[in-house]
């Protein structure tokens, strides 16, 4: 029984960690994402030296999408096994995960890959005028909007995993 509630606790303890990691990430995003922009969308004496940023700016931005995805999932997967039916938490704490999981704020799920195509769209239009004769710009360009499509798929999967542990 000892055993049993030191690993509910160790478990609700590694959900406030990832909780926090996840929030760290969603930062770190900003930072390097707007800096990223800034600093691309710069021109010194006329020229744009500092376009190349702009590529990088929807690669970092998708990059910290998984990291914030997996911390993401580690949550849904560790509270979904505390909501099992047969889980040996409390009443209240099932009852809890139950309605977290059937009341998911429908925003957070939008806002990192709207962040993520926003930059993706700020970088394509400022891009565009210097490097839309490129090859090297449209399979950037290309290359961005399967990433964006492969994250997505990979969420929805990961959501239908996360199912598995609420049973």
């Amino acid at each position: 029984m000892q055993n049993d509630e030191n690993f509910l606790n160790n478990l609700r303890s590694e959900i406030i960690n990832t909780q926090g990691r996840r929030s760290q990430f969603v930062r770190q995003k900003l930072t390097f994402v707007i800096s990223l922009l800034g600093l691309g969308s710069l021109s010194f004496g006329g020229k744009k030296e500092t376009s190349t940023l702009l590529y990088l700016a929807p690669i970092i931005a998708f990059i910290f999408d998984l990291y914030i995805l997996g911390e993401d999932f580690s949550i849904k997967r560790a509270g979904g096994f505390l909501g099992r039916k047969n889980s040996k938490t409390c009443e209240e704490e099932k009852e809890w995960e139950k309605r977290a999981r059937e009341n998911r704020d429908p925003f957070s799920l939008l806002a990192n890959p709207l962040l993520s195509i926003l930059v993706l769209i700020l970088s394509t239009i400022i891009l565009f005028t210097a490097a839309r004769e490129t090859l090297i710009y449209w399979v950037w360009l290309i290359t961005n909007i399967f990433m964006i499509l492969g994250i997505q798929v990979y969420s929805r999967y990961l959501c239908k995993k996360v199912q598995q542990f609420e049973k």
